[in-house]
């Protein structure tokens, strides 16, 4: 009884492998250049922006309930705070030169990285280095009926 030979020679397994491999990429090039998006997959889960409400009544967050007062949202990487001149600011709470968390001054109503004195404008652009990038500014809304704060992009 003979053996049939399921062998591929050398040249041949790297042959199909490429026209493999080149179709995928052909596929994602293509896809890449088209004018839509492509669909999510999982269209229930998080985008990734930056979207939430909180109640400034909640302990959590006491010190947004006088002016000058900030806090940070950690799990959102979100610094808010309430101005002397009853604004709100949100900004993300990073440090753009080192990654350390950022803290607000309301006396001259900026930020500063603790770690190596980068500051930021209220608007969350570099005043002074060694930071070079702004911080990224998120819009805020309160609805003073329910003591409620959204920061969202």
């Amino acid at each position: 009884m003979e053996i049939p030979n399921n062998t591929i020679e050398r040249k041949d397994f790297l042959k199909q492998v490429g026209l493999g491999f080149g179709a995928i990429m052909l596929m994602n090039c293509l896809q890449g250049c088209g004018e839509t998006e492509i669909p999510d997959p999982n269209p229930g889960s998080n985008t990734g922006k930056v979207d939430f409400t909180i109640d400034i009544s909640n302990p959590t967050y006491g010190n947004l309930q006088t002016k000058g007062g900030f806090v940070i949202v950690a799990n959102q990487k979100v610094i808010i705070a309430r101005t002397q001149a009853d604004s709100w600011i949100a900004v993300s709470s990073v440090c753009t030169h080192e990654g350390t968390p950022i803290g607000y001054r309301a006396a001259t109503n900026d930020f500063r990285c603790p770690n190596h004195g980068a500051e930021f404008t209220a608007t969350g652009a570099v005043q002074k280095g060694p930071a070079a990038t702004a911080l990224k500014k998120y819009n805020v809304t309160f609805t003073a009926n329910t003591n409620t704060l959204r920061v969202f992009e």
